[in-house]
């Protein structure tokens, strides 16, 4: 534990040996008790396949709307089943946490006092957990930096107990357009850009739910835009846009597919958004816009 009470294992994320520049934005989340989540049992420890923490961020501001029966008939059945199908070989023990958010920031899926759980046993995700018609703002920022901060303890707690250095995976799924504090982008940015890149990867997947804001060339309104301000990769960046004269069923059918490709993204070690796209048989404008 250094000075400012932030164990080694935590920093072990970070660039900077101290962190300074970043430790700020979570306050005392990375410091405060351990966020629990399954314990990892004999054969996982035994595979050496090492260990993956999922963390799903879901706005759930009004502006959402559109999307909540997509989520909710997504994440509450499709969702699990995909992961299954995509992790062929890897041997990486997987663990899946998720938070909520619209002008107040809830960690969701809690169960038995754990928030990280395996797929076996990931509660499905219901309009108690996700519902848009209830929503105010959208903290999208400051959602990023606490989801990314429940996932720093646990991490460490994993290191700790049995030696092995957790990889952690931070999903994000909006329309991304923050109006809370911090307004500014830069706190997310200096967080993404200041993590390690073997060891955190950032997703930001778009849901286009005002047309015309992926073709966009207002930087406020634009996904990719967005998305490069906050420090996201174009590789991890996806979107999944409207199609004009579009139904409802081919717009579902398009929803699992991003789903699919989803599920590759929290499956597969290493493997980019992009990278997942095309291994769904289809190029990424194609899977998302």
């Amino acid at each position: 534990m250094n000075k400012s009470g932030v164990s080694a294992a935590v920093l072990s994320f970070f660039k900077d040996p101290d962190a300074s520049s970043v430790l700020s934005l979570a306050g005392n989340q990375v410091i405060a008790p351990t966020v629990r989540g399954q314990d990892l049992t004999d054969e996982e420890l035994s595979m050496g396949g090492g260990v993956r923490l999922v963390m799903h961020i879901f706005d759930r501001s009004p502006s959402m709307k559109p999307a909540m029966k997509l989520m909710l008939d997504g994440f509450g059945g499709d969702y699990v089943a995909a992961i299954k199908e995509a992790r062929g070989d890897d041997i990486s023990a997987l663990r899946l946490a998720g938070l909520s958010f619209s002008s107040d920031i809830t960690p969701i899926w809690q169960k038995g006092g754990k928030l990280f759980h395996t797929l076996e046993q990931l509660p499905p995700l219901t309009k108690a957990e996700y519902n848009p018609e209830n929503g105010m703002g959208t903290a999208l920022h400051q959602a990023i930096i606490e989801g990314y901060a429940l996932a720093l303890p646990y991490a460490a707690e994993i290191h700790k107990d049995t030696g092995i250095q957790p990889e952690i995976d931070v999903i994000v799924l909006t329309d991304g357009m923050n109006n809370e504090n911090p307004l500014r982008p830069d706190p997310v940015s200096t967080l993404i850009k200041g993590s390690k890149k073997d060891l955190v990867r950032w997703i930001f997947f778009f849901f286009e739910t005002e047309p015309g804001a992926c073709k966009s060339s207002d930087p406020d309104v634009n996904p990719e835009m967005i998305a490069k301000r906050l420090g996201f990769d174009s590789e991890n960046t996806m979107l999944f846009g409207k199609k004009p004269g579009e139904t409802d069923e081919e717009h579902r059918k398009r929803f699992r597919r991003m789903l699919r490709v989803m599920s590759r993204v929290s499956a597969s070690k290493g493997t980019s958004a992009v990278q997942a796209a095309a291994a769904v048989n289809a190029t990424p404008a194609e899977s998302l816009l």
